[in-house]
């Protein structure tokens, strides 16, 4: 990889970052808007920890602001994950190793 890579790369962690801040802090808000108990029962429906019947109620009770604070947590889920990746990049090639294959330290997809 070439110089031109290094700064590609770079550039995405800077913009991965600036994302996740402003992520971060729309999360902030939404769960001000929110409150404690139903953000809780958000994130337990993301995980999937009810019954199917349960799920299909909460699904039917989402409103605006509980469906962006969902998609919010997958945005920065997604976003943390490509950060991870971009730093991997980016020491291995600091390292000057470019032999080492980043990839087989990516996690599997959880389903």
């Amino acid at each position: 990889m070439g110089p031109e890579d290094r700064d590609f790369i770079e550039e995405a962690a800077r913009a991965l970052d600036a994302s996740l801040r402003e992520l971060e802090e729309e999360e902030e808000r939404l769960k001000e808007i929110i409150g404690e108990e139903r953000v809780r029962e958000l994130a337990a429906y993301l995980r999937r920890e009810f019954e199917p019947v349960d799920i299909e109620e909460i699904r039917r009770t989402l409103d605006f602001d509980d469906r962006r604070l969902i998609s919010v947590w997958i945005r920065v889920e997604r976003n943390r994950a490509r950060r991870v990746a971009a730093g991997r990049s980016a020491m291995t090639l600091n390292a000057g190793r470019e032999d080492i294959d980043i990839t087989a330290f990516d996690k599997p997809k959880k389903k």
